[in-house]
């Protein structure tokens, strides 16, 4: 290992003190280092599944039961509608798009398209509302009258029309939130 350690420090065979024990040892060691032990052509091929697993298939509804639970939903499931609060904190929407003048539509997860984006090493804050249909302009003003009454301030906001999404400059994602379930969004 040491000649390969002088080897591998650009030494060469030059750094042996010994010529004669280099031709002889050398050789064999670097050799014996790049010889692979295993690879995956070497390992022997597939054949009858019996050698290696022991498994039955089965048909019995009450057995396939435990199996169906470990499965991925398909669709993700409508959550339950109406007046309810769930542990998680939850909670559905309730209102219509004919409410208001504006309207917020939720994910296809069923929750609320706000967003905390980060930016510039997580010092700058924008809170992103999305989804966002009808009068926009009014909502900015509802929401900025809401935040100006829980924090002392207004934030500026950047409205974005044609795409449907406000931008507040600041970590208002709950605030919004609050609002958006006090108005049943």
């Amino acid at each position: 290992m040491a000649a390969l350690r002088i080897l591998a420090r650009g030494g060469g065979l030059a750094t042996f003190p010994n010529p004669a024990w280099t031709s002889c040892h050398v050789a064999p060691l670097i050799a014996q280092i790049q010889q692979r032990w295993g690879s995956y052509k070497s390992s022997p091929k597939y054949t009858k599944y019996k050698n290696y697993t022991d498994y039955e298939i089965t048909k019995d509804p009450n057995e396939w039961k435990y199996v169906e639970r470990l499965l991925r939903y398909k669709t993700v499931p409508k959550p339950p509608t109406g007046d309810v609060e769930l542990p998680s904190g939850y909670k559905p929407a309730r209102a219509s798009p004919t409410d208001y003048s504006y309207f917020i539509e939720r994910t296809r997860n069923y929750l609320q398209p706000v967003y905390l984006k980060l930016g510039y090493r997580g010092l700058k804050r924008i809170t992103e509302i999305k989804k966002i249909q009808g009068d926009i302009w009014a909502m900015d003003r509802d929401i900025k009258e809401y935040i100006t009454k829980c924090t002392g301030r207004a934030p500026p906001s950047q409205i974005h029309e044609f795409v449907g999404m406000i931008k507040f400059k600041g970590d208002y994602v709950n605030r919004v939130k609050d609002w958006m379930n006090t108005k049943g969004f």
